[in-house]
């Protein structure tokens, strides 16, 4: 009597691994394609969350595909191993942001003045259809920076607003950021002056809009950032790290530009006693 024929690979074997493969191949496009092909955002999220969940498919195939090699003895333990591998290590990438999740607001709009936020103009134009509303959120958005980002604060200063005006433009080059719109105070007609800036992230090319704000007069002048998210409903943090980062270039320069004068509302570190003790001994130096 003849042996029966040897048994193949499992449905779930043979498709566990070409479902991880896909799932890479379709993150991967949409990374290429939104970062250096204009893909819509939108478009390129949902391509991103089909990979993801393309790869908890695959390890639910994996699953199967382990059962039924334990009961039959079936081959394509290798295929397996693969896409576990592959899967496991898709789906680590957003996982590993899951307690920045849990522990930041959930908020995409972060200024130094929630009560009058600083406006988009210019780059309101550029957001399409299905980008966030340019509104800012108000009160809810406000207490929950409040709590997380207590840091965050106007920069104030003893210069005219044009002074300020020019630091906070040679920060903006300094920094090398990409410029949509600008417009220099205007003293005559009470009209603050105003940066828009665009930025985006350097791997997915997600999109982030900035805007300085400089108001005052021929005696005083108060400058104030906003960033925010053009899509999604979080950032994870990155637009407070964008206005704090503004926040300190524009401080360096005025220390660097006007050192005799007295500015105050900037983020404070973690030295603020040494820095109290310096101003008590020189009272008229450029703090935060």
């Amino acid at each position: 009597m003849r042996p029966p024929p040897p048994l193949g690979q499992s449905f779930f074997a043979r498709w566990t691994s070409r479902i991880a493969v896909f799932s890479v191949g379709i993150l991967a496009t949409a990374i290429l394609l939104h970062r250096l092909f204009g893909l819509p955002s939108p478009v390129a999220f949902n391509l991103a969350v089909l990979a993801f969940a393309g790869a908890a498919l695959s390890l639910l195939f994996a699953l199967f595909a382990t059962v039924g090699i334990w009961r039959t003895g079936r081959p394509g333990t290798p295929r397996i191993v693969f896409a576990m591998l592959v899967s496991l290590g898709l789906l680590a990438w957003p996982l590993i942001y899951l307690p920045q999740y849990e522990s930041l607001p959930k908020i995409n709009d972060v200024t130094t003045d929630a009560v009058n936020p600083p406006a988009f103009v210019a780059i309101a134009k550029l957001r399409a259809k299905g980008a966030n509303a340019v509104a800012y959120r108000g009160a809810a958005f406000a207490k929950a920076q409040s709590a997380a980002y207590p840091d965050i604060k106007a920069i104030e200063l003893n210069r005219t607003v044009d002074e300020a005006f020019e630091v906070a433009s040679d920060a903006v080059r300094h920094l090398k950021l990409n410029v949509v719109g600008q417009d220099a105070p205007d003293l005559k007609n009470g009209r603050p002056g105003t940066i828009e800036i665009m930025d985006r992230s350097l791997i997915l090319g997600i999109y982030d809009d900035l805007v300085i704000r400089v108001s005052g007069d021929e005696e005083s002048a108060r400058i104030d950032v906003r960033s925010a998210s053009r899509y999604g409903s979080f950032d994870l943090g990155s637009n407070a790290e964008h206005v704090r980062q503004l926040l300190k270039d524009i401080v360096v320069r005025m220390e660097s530009v006007i050192p005799a004068e007295h500015t105050k509302g900037a983020a404070k570190g973690k030295d603020d006693v040494k820095e109290e003790q310096q101003r008590n001994r020189r009272p008229r130096r450029l703090r935060r």
